[in-house]
């Protein structure tokens, strides 16, 4: 399996390596302007993770020059990754233009990169007393808007990997929990109708 990583400097990709290749590497987002390949295994599986470079928070898309845009599709065209990783602190504030960099940033590699795309969230433990679903509403619409777009992808995917078919529920389960529903109500029709039939005979007492 092949993933790169994309991300803000300092956003805690080489963290996320560590995790998942389970080492302790130091971290260089900060100084390293080099594309970095790390391997190991998980689950008895090869796994090839590389950290492209990150860029500050003032940098926007239209600042790469032509030579570093053609250096970043061919270093990842050369590994040819399953998967893109965007890693995003969570304990920063999420602007639109951090969106729209993001977006921009990540379709330079093509339309179809969003499909095979998911979102990391780092430094979750520095968001006191919040879940990240709060953290996500309160960052306004730019990551909400990138995950909505990212959800919607991984939907599209699905429904074209299974040819536009739906998922068909098992029939046999269906009929089983109906008739069970069924007996549930009758009981508790039951149980009420004689509740009232006490209640009367007391009053009539």
């Amino acid at each position: 399996m092949r993933a790169v990583l994309i991300g803000r400097r300092h956003s805690g990709k080489t963290s996320v390596i560590n995790t998942i290749l389970e080492t302790s590497e130091t971290e260089t987002e900060g100084s390293s302007d080099e594309h970095v390949k790390r391997e190991g295994f998980v689950d008895g599986r090869k796994v090839s993770l590389v950290e492209t470079p990150g860029w500050w928070k003032t940098f926007h898309p239209r600042d790469l020059s032509i030579i570093s845009k053609q250096q970043l599709l061919r270093r990842i065209s050369l590994i040819s990754p399953h998967a893109v990783l965007i890693v995003i602190r969570a304990d920063l504030p999420f602007a639109d233009t951090d969106g729209m960099f993001l977006e921009e940033y990540v379709e330079l590699l093509g339309p179809n990169v969003w499909t095979h795309t998911l979102i990391i969230f780092t430094r979750g433990d520095l968001i006191k007393h919040k879940d990240i679903e709060q953290h996500i509403q309160e960052n306004g619409s730019a990551l909400k808007r990138l995950i909505e777009k990212l959800l919607f992808k991984k939907i599209e995917g699905i429904v074209g990997k299974n040819n536009g078919k739906h998922f068909d529920i098992d029939l046999e389960k269906v009929k089983k929990v109906n008739e069970q529903w069924e007996e549930n109500q009758t009981r508790a029709i039951l149980r009420k109708s004689r509740v009232q039939e006490k209640r009367s005979t007391v009053q009539e007492k």
